[in-house]
């Protein structure tokens, strides 16, 4: 009985391909949106909180597939190792001392691999989020950033104990990245307030970037003596806020320096100090065209804000608010009168919302769209409101449709800017 013939082994040809074209593909495959700048200054109302929980998941999940991607071959590696240290993810406090040695190393030309240019000159983020209660070596940590010329991004949430030790040394040491800082995100992870020895450095910090974009540090109005120069903010387009601690006071010859601040990220307080607020909207409001009010846990206060909010920023043209539900938005109630002539309104909830909250937020909708003819976009920020929306509440979108409550003049779009019109014939097509 004659055996059948075994199978010739065929080489499998992968296609050849330019290094450029792997690295488009890389890229693509590790995207991770509004993560770096200047895609990132575009989506300022989400600097925070709200974006960093959303971000940082993608950052983490790119990292992996990136340090994947490195360890196929070596051809690999030097294709792939920009984008591995494009973006900087620091979780465990242990990672410090190898991640700013490794740096070193490839700086000095005694890399593992050589003949590599410095692996930090790639990096444009950095994010450090200690997920464990290991001590910070903060020498190594501020070490670091020696090493990253190009950083652009900024962004670290830390509890108040670990911000006395982390926050002095890093910020000496982030004056190294100073001409290409864009965006500066310290979050602070309990209530606790900064020691004012802390907050002086990072006052020398912020005078000393020139290209700062986007700043959010909640100890901000604890700088020195208690007062905001004008000197400081030059550069600030966004400025995010946590609180006011005590009655800021101003000098009359900042008022003759010009500032380029647009927009301000308040996060409502649990204390309401109204001689404070209206000194700072009284300095500052004629500045701003965009304001953002979060008051997530007590919706209460935005209509103690609100109206400080509207006669002190005469050039107000785009208000976004964050609240737990539709129903907590008391911009409805509000007389024609006392709206500014707004321009752009975005909402962002926290929780779903059933159908009777959506026929609220229609209904309301249908009164702005009569009482403020200036208003012509509303934005719902989150995603999953639009799919929820979409996928269980259609009828109402349909009906706003054919009644003529959205369309091109009146606009409702999603958290993308895409029109909910157009995302309902796309739900119908589906459906068909």
């Amino acid at each position: 009985m004659q055996l059948p013939r075994a199978r010739s082994i065929v080489s499998a040809q992968l296609p050849h391909l330019p290094p450029e074209i792997w690295d488009q593909i890389l890229d693509v495959a590790t995207y991770v949106p509004y993560s770096l700048a200047p895609e990132i200054m575009e989506r300022s109302c989400l600097i925070g909180h709200p974006y960093n929980s959303e971000c940082r998941a993608a950052l983490w999940s790119a990292l992996l597939t990136k340090g994947t991607i490195v360890r196929v071959c070596k051809q690999w590696w030097y294709i792939a190792i920009r984008h591995l240290y494009r973006a900087i993810y620091i979780r465990d406090a242990r990672d410090v001392l190898s991640l700013r040695n490794t740096l070193e190393k490839y700086a000095d030309g005694n890399g593992t691999v050589a003949g590599v240019e410095p692996l930090g000159l790639w990096t444009q983020r950095v994010d450090i989020v200690f997920d464990d209660t290991s001590t910070v070596d903060e020498e190594s940590l501020a070490g670091i950033f020696g090493f990253l010329p190009n950083l652009a991004v900024f962004s670290g949430t830390f509890s108040s104990t670990d911000s006395i030790t982390c926050l002095q040394p890093t910020v000496i040491a982030l004056l190294d990245c100073a001409p290409s800082l864009r965006v500066f995100d310290w979050s602070i992870s309990d209530d606790n307030a900064l020691e004012p020895r802390i907050v002086r450095r990072f006052e020398a910090l912020v005078k000393d970037l020139p290209q700062l974009h986007t700043l959010n540090f909640p100890s901000l109005l604890q700088l020195a003596d208690g007062t905001i120069t004008n000197s400081t903010l030059t550069s600030v387009h966004t400025l995010c806020l946590r609180d006011l601690v005590r009655e800021v006071r101003w000098r009359e010859e900042e008022d003759r320096i010009r500032l380029n601040l647009r927009e301000l990220v308040l996060y409502a307080p649990p204390r309401w100090q109204e001689l404070s607020w209206r000194g700072f909207f009284r300095h500052y409001g004629p500045y701003f065209t965009s304001v953002q009010l979060r008051a997530i846990s007590d919706p209460g206060l935005i209509p103690v804000y609100l109206p400080v909010v509207n006669q002190m920023c005469p050039n107000l043209r785009r208000l976004t608010l964050f609240v737990p539900s539709f129903s907590d938005i008391p911009i409805w109630g509000t007389p024609a009168s006392g709206i500014p002539p707004i321009e752009y309104l975005g909402l962002s909830v926290r929780r779903l919302q059933c159908r009777s909250m959506y026929e609220t937020l229609f209904s309301c909708l249908a009164a702005l769209k009569e009482e403020l003819p200036t208003l012509h976009v509303v934005q719902l920020l989150d995603r999953q409101t639009v799919e929820d929306l979409l996928k269980y509440n259609l009828p109402l979108v349909s009906h706003a449709v054919e009644q003529g409550l959205i369309g091109d003049a009146f606009r409702l779009v999603d958290h993308d800017g895409n029109l909910l019109s157009v995302k309902l014939m796309e739900a119908k097509s589906a459906e068909n």
